[in-house]
């Protein structure tokens, strides 16, 4: 499915995606050979170009949503770690308490 999109961009969205969009520049080209990476040879007009930095930018944000999830599921871990330590600790505690008694 495609869908037309209107964009209105700043001068400052402008700036920040000329050198990508612009052939001959080498942000055109790591974007160009970026996306030909992911099977995308169409960076040669500027829809393509904007496609690309469109999906590049979407797959960073997945990238840091993973990261932020890895996190978030090793504190969880280290929470569990850590409470099983404390817990054979008493156990060994325990044991030694009971054996003197």
């Amino acid at each position: 499915m495609s869908k037309r999109v209107s964009l209105i961009l700043t001068d400052g969205d402008e700036r920040a995606i000329a050198p990508y969009i612009q052939a001959g520049t080498d942000q055109h080209e790591v974007l160009r050979q970026w996306a030909a990476r992911r099977g995308d040879n169409a960076v040669k007009s500027e829809a393509g170009a904007l496609r690309a930095l469109l999906q590049a930018g979407v797959e960073a944000l997945r990238d840091e949503a993973l990261d932020a999830g890895y996190i978030d599921l090793a504190v969880l871990y280290r929470g569990d770690v850590e409470r099983a330590e404390r817990r054979a600790a008493r156990d060994r505690y325990a044991a030694r308490t009971d054996a003197s008694v």
